[in-house]
């Protein structure tokens, strides 16, 4: 069946180590044409604007793009930058891609992206209360829904449990780093999600990332008194939740 062009957006997704770019169709979810290309994280600001360009090159012009970037993001700017070039802090992303890629462009934090990729198409569809979605990759990030709606840029990865930042103790990263088994590792994130959970008591919480695909070598290890779930989108529920985040925008400024 052939997709309604007013139904197509392009999500970007800026990860630790990869830019994945999609064309989503928003009345499904479903993913059509796939890109990929190396993130510059620490690059400058030039490069990285370069590296999105690349992933978007080819797909259909006037689309509009989400961009899922690891960064705090209010009214277009980049506020944090934990995992990118420290340049970042302060510049007007949204603006500055808008520029680059002369297409309309929505900038949204990236865990926040996921999240509302999985709300409205995976895992979280349908579910009213507090939910809690944690990005497993590079770092570890964070979006909470209440009631259906978005608490924006909560960045939980970087709460400190037991004297440790909450990513430099539990991020995939950090187990590939360390050596670590599925056990060890996700004795960690035990730790993690159990101070998460003190501290916001949702009733759903749901783990994405590419780890997620050997999620049986570590969800028989972990413990909650909220429901676990693994990501229906897993790794590219940011790149849907960014494309959405465009149709989402349109309607807010409407």
């Amino acid at each position: 069946m052939r997709n309604n062009r007013q139904n197509l957006r392009i999500g970007v997704d800026v990860g630790g180590s990869s830019i994945k770019c999609a064309l989503v169709d928003l009345a499904s979810g479903e993913r059509l044409e796939r890109h990929s290309v190396p993130t510059p994280a620490q690059g400058s600001i030039e490069r990285m604007l370069d590296a999105i360009a690349t992933a978007v090159d080819g797909l259909p012009a006037g689309l509009p793009v989400g961009l899922a970037f690891p960064s705090v993001i209010t009214r277009g700017v980049v506020r944090t930058a934990a995992h990118v070039n420290r340049d970042w802090i302060g510049r007007p992303l949204e603006r500055l891609a808008v520029e680059r890629l002369a297409r309309p462009v929505t900038a949204i934090n990236d865990a926040d992206a996921a999240g509302l990729g999985e709300q409205r198409y995976g895992a979280a569809r349908g579910e009213r209360g507090t939910v809690l979605l944690l990005t497993l990759g590079t770092g570890i990030g964070s979006a909470l829904f209440t009631g259906g709606l978005l608490v924006p840029n909560t960045e939980l990865g970087h709460l400190e449990v037991d004297g440790v930042e909450a990513e430099l103790r539990a991020a995939p990263r950090i187990k590939t780093e360390r050596g670590w088994s599925y056990e060890e590792w996700s004795a960690e994130l035990n730790r993690v999600i159990s101070r998460m959970h003190a501290l916001l008591w949702p009733e759903l919480i749901i783990l994405c990332g590419g780890i997620t695909d050997d999620a049986d070598q570590f969800m028989p290890h972990l413990r909650c008194e909220a429901e676990l779930r693994i990501g229906a989108l897993r790794a590219e529920a940011g790149v849907v939740g960014a494309a959405l985040a465009t149709s989402l925008a349109a309607a807010a400024e409407a």
